[in-house]
Formats: structure tokens, sequence, C-alpha cells
């Protein structure tokens, strides 16, 4: 026997180094360090010498104290050797200090690609003046839907202000939207530009880039800029109105030159209105010959008798008939047509296109209800299979979908689908046949791939719908609900249907915004969920003093100030002392 254990040991101890690395990769880094490179001198040498570290640090999962202890005893130990950064910032305040006070003590890095996720812009300012940003080849950030850099008065700031700090860029994503309300108010305090763009000597690598919701006044700017760039994606929202800040919403753009985009092969587009189609397509009009894929997202909100509608015609046109033959596309568009509730004008002229027939890439349409948009509205959305989006909501899934859809496996249909949103109004929801395993619809859904799922509104789903809907999305970790009635919070707290049961075993992160949670029943609901749901990760809400459709209403007086702020920090005091 000990022979035997002898001899395993021997043949571990000398596996090769490519079999090494297949291990490691299954392994995190506080594991290899201290489990196998002070195994032997061979096995120190060759991971503190010789492997390329890639280090993913998650502060949405650790405490402060644990990101600072990876900085220290992981992050410095094998610095020298990390060529690439993946780093969560969502819950950490201080993160790149920490990041960068680990590494700034070495002077010769491979560090070349880094992604920062949820960083806020104080934090990413630090980031581009620090010494390892110039050997950078890859700068991926994502942020979250209210992070500050989705409030950007300047359009191209960031961009520009990247470019001149990573001169060796070849790969860029900054998808931070341009704000019009913020730049209204800097325009009235300041006489700062409208846009920053990149100096052209500073893009010489650059060939994938990734930007945010900008204006198309600024991709007309921009392109000239990018002379070498092979893969484009970005989001164009037009105003509708005439402004202060001197935009032309009447005339339309001249086409780019093609020759100063001889390399651009990929291009993504996401345009938010009808204009925003319209100026980004002639924009573009002179290089989509020349592209191998183009992908474009649409929302229009138009009328039937509007010159600037987009109909079947307008697309195959201005788009399909311009790509070469062997060229592939998505579109994932959304119509909200006014005045077209009975004619389906718009409807029809996608159905007759030439394009809606073909058998590769499939289309598929789909009707949906007029809820919240407009009782002659007419609304439906047009999309190729696979579905290229990520978020699905619940119009995507109907009896009346097409029998060669019904036919594909829904994992192969919304292949990269991650979000669920849930809404409907009273009586016209079909949310009710998702929940149920046997109807037809529920066969359309991705189960497996869903890891996200949004209640928009309670009163059209019961929690027994809603717990059958978490079983059968088994990998679902994260769960928003927004209500105002409170029937979806008494469920959680009094278990109804065994809802908190099922949340309690699967969300790790719980999002409740219900106004029934208030001032004066919080620390209730406090004691409530911290007993019924003891497991969870992440846990936010929202406290409401006295709150309707228009906003928040606080107390006039000093002493009801006084009472609010001390009853907020009971509620905190509360959380503090019962969630692990």
């Amino acid at each position: 026997m000990r022979e035997m254990k002898k001899m395993m040991v021997t043949m571990f101890e000398f596996l090769s180094i490519d079999v090494l690395y297949e291990i490691c990769a299954y392994l995190s880094p506080v594991d290899i360090l201290r489990s196998l490179a002070s195994l032997n001198k061979r096995f120190s040498t060759i991971f503190m010498y010789q492997f390329l570290w890639h280090i993913h640090i998650d502060g949405d999962r650790m405490s402060l104290l644990t990101f600072n202890d990876f900085c220290e005893n992981i992050l410095k130990v094998v610095r020298h050797r990390v060529v690439s950064l993946r780093i969560t910032f969502k819950h950490v305040v201080g993160g790149w200090s920490l990041i960068s006070s680990a590494l700034k003590y070495h002077q010769t890095m491979l560090l070349r690609h880094v992604q920062l996720i949820d960083i806020q812009p104080y934090e990413f300012d630090k980031f581009l003046c620090n010494h390892l940003t110039k050997q950078l080849h890859t700068l991926i950030v994502d942020v979250t839907e209210h992070n500050s850099f989705n409030y950007q008065a300047m359009e191209g700031a960031y961009l520009a202000k990247v470019c001149s700090c990573l001169p060796a860029l070849t790969i860029c994503r900054l998808p931070f939207n341009f704000c019009r309300i913020s730049c209204k108010k800097l325009l009235k305090s300041s006489t700062t530009p409208l846009m920053s763009l990149p100096n052209v000597f500073n893009t010489t690598y650059l060939h994938t880039l990734t930007v945010g919701v900008n204006t198309s006044r600024f991709l007309e700017h921009l392109l000239p800029c990018i002379p070498f760039i092979q893969n484009l994606s970005l989001g164009i929202a037009d105003p509708v109105v005439i402004e202060d800040d001197g935009f032309d919403i009447v005339s339309m753009p001249v086409a780019v030159d093609a020759r100063l985009l001889r390399n651009l092969v990929r291009v993504r587009v996401n345009c938010l209105n009808t204009m925003s189609f319209h100026r980004t397509i002639v924009l573009l009009s002179c290089v989509l010959d020349q592209l191998i894929h183009f992908s474009l997202k649409l929302n229009s909100y138009a009328s039937a008798c509007d010159p600037f509608d987009i109909s079947g015609d307008i697309i195959q046109q201005t788009c399909i008939d311009r790509l070469k033959p062997s060229a592939s596309y998505a579109l994932d568009l959304s119509f909200n047509i006014e005045k077209d509730l009975k004619e389906k004008k718009i409807y029809n002229s996608f159905v007759k296109a030439a394009f809606f027939r073909r058998q590769k890439p499939r289309v598929i349409i789909q009707e949906r209800n007029n809820w919240g948009i407009g009782r002659d509205h007419h609304c439906f959305i047009l999309y190729t299979s696979p579905y290229n989006g990520t978020k699905l909501q619940t119009h995507f899934f109907s009896e009346h979908l097409p029998v060669s859809s019904k036919s594909m496996d829904p994992t192969g249909l919304f292949s990269r689908a991650n979000e669920l949103l849930i809404e409907g109004f009273n009586g016209g929801s079909s949310h009710h046949k998702l929940s149920k395993s046997r109807k037809p619809m529920s066969s359309f859904v991705p189960w497996s791939l869903l890891t996200k799922i949004v209640i928009d509104g309670s009163y059209f789903i019961s929690a027994a719908e809603l717990e059958a809907i978490l079983r059968m999305s088994y990998n679902v970790h994260t769960l928003q609900i927004k209500e105002d009635n409170g029937s979806l919070c008494r469920a959680i707290l009094f278990d109804t249907a065994n809802l908190a049961t099922r949340i309690n075993q699967q969300i790790k992160s719980f999002d409740m915004d219900a106004e029934s949670i208030t001032l004066r029943n919080g620390e209730y609901f406090c004691k409530r969920i911290s007993n019924r749901l003891p497991d969870l990760k992440h846990f936010s809400f929202s406290l409401h003093n006295s709150h309707d459709e228009f906003g928040w209403h606080s107390s006039n007086t000093r002493h009801g100030q006084i009472a609010c702020t001390e009853r907020i920090v009971n509620h905190i005091c509360y959380l503090l002392d019962h969630f692990q």
C-alpha cells in the first residue's frame, strides 16, 4: 500500500507541464499557490516563473477584507506572470487602489488584457493614470444600468482619453452612454465642447471597438479617426425634436468614404429611434457591400403615415440588398406603430419582404400586446434565428409562432439568452402558460440558460406561478421584483405556495422594490426576511415613506426628517445584526 501511494506521488510530481496546465484550468489561483506551488522545487519554479496567470477577482462575491487579502497574498506574489485581469468592483470601494498597490513594485509586467466590471469613473481615472495601462492590448469595461458611466455629458470623452493613455490598444469596449440631460446641464454651466474624439495616431492598432449610445453626429466624426478598424459596435440615439445644442434633425449626413474604412468587415448597430436608423444607414451606405456581417437592432415608435417610418421594403433596400451575397446578417427589430392597429400596414410590409421568405437566416415575426404604449398602436417584433439578444420578454413566446420555430430547440433559438422579463396586464398576460411545463409555450423557453428573472408588476402573477417558473429555470440565481400592491412581498413573508422556500434554496441575489415596504413596517419586513431567506448573498430593497407615481415625498419638518433618518439607521443596524 505504501509503495502504491509513493508511486502515485512520484507520477504526479513528474507530470508534463501541459498536463499540469490543464489541471490548473479547473483550480483557483488560491488553490494553485497553496496546494501545488509549494509541493516541491520543480512545481515552485513552474508556477512562479513559467506559468501564465489569468486572474479573476470577484468583488461581487467577497468582502473588502477578502478582496484585500487576495491582492496582498496572491496577486502580489504572481504579479510578474499575470497576463490577464478580470475584476468586479460592484461591492468594493477603492478596489483599483488595492490592485495597483499589489502590482506597482514590479517593473517588468506581462499584463496585456484587463476587464473591469462595474468600475466607477473616479476609479477608472486612476486606472488610466497607472503606468501598467500603456502596455495593454485589450481593455473591456462592463457597467450595470445605474452606473455613473451611463450619464455622460460629453460624447466620446473616455474614448479619447483611453486611446491616448493606451497607445498599443487593439480591442476596446467602452459601453458608456451619452445623456442629453447631463449635456444640457453642462451647457448651462460651462463652455466644455460637446464631444471629444481620439487622435488618429492613437488608433493605429485598434481593430475592434465597442462604444455605448451616442448620436449619429458623433459617429460621423468618429469614423475618420479609426481608419484601421475591423469590427465596430455602437448605439445611436438622435433627438427627435430641435434642441439647444445645434443638432440638425432634418438634413441627412454625407456617406463616409469607403476608402477610409477599407478594413471594416463587421458592424453592429443599435438604433433607438427611426431617425437614428436613417442617419446611420446613410453614413454607412458605402461600406455595407464590404462587410462579412451586419447586425441591426432597432426600436421604432412611429406613425403609419410618418414619412420616416421603416417598412420591410426600407430594410430590404437600404440594408439587405447592399450586402454582398456571402455576408451574414442579424436583425432584432421592435415596432410600435400608431394608428395601424386595424390595417397592420407596417407588419404586412415585412411579411411580404423578400428577406422574410429566405430559409437562411430564418426570420420570425411576432405580434405583441400594446399595454403601456397606446390603444391604437400595433406592436410587433421581428428577429432572425438564432436570436442574438440576452434579454427575453414574455411576448417572445407564443402559441402562434411559425411551425418551423416551434420545432427548434429553444437553447438553439435563444442561444445567448440569460435574462427573462415577465410583465403583463390584468387579463391579457400569457405568463400563466409559461409556468405550466405541459403547455406548448413553456417548451419555447430556454429555461436552462436563464440566470436572472425580472418581475415588473405583481397583479398578474401569483406566488404559485412564480415558484413554478423558478423551479423550471433551475440555473436562475438573481431575482428582481417591482410591484405596487405588495402581493408577492406578502407571499414571500408568509411562504405562500413555498415561494420563500424556493427563493432561499435557489436565489443568491434578490432585489425587492415594493411600495408596501415603508419606514413604519420596515423593521418587521427585515425581521421576516432574515428568517425566511437566511441564505441570500446579496439583498436590496426600497424603503418608502410616502410614495406615489410622481416620486418620493420627504417630511417638511425638521423633527420628521430626524425621525425618518433614525428609522433608516435602525433598519440598517438590524440588517447588520441578523444577516450573515
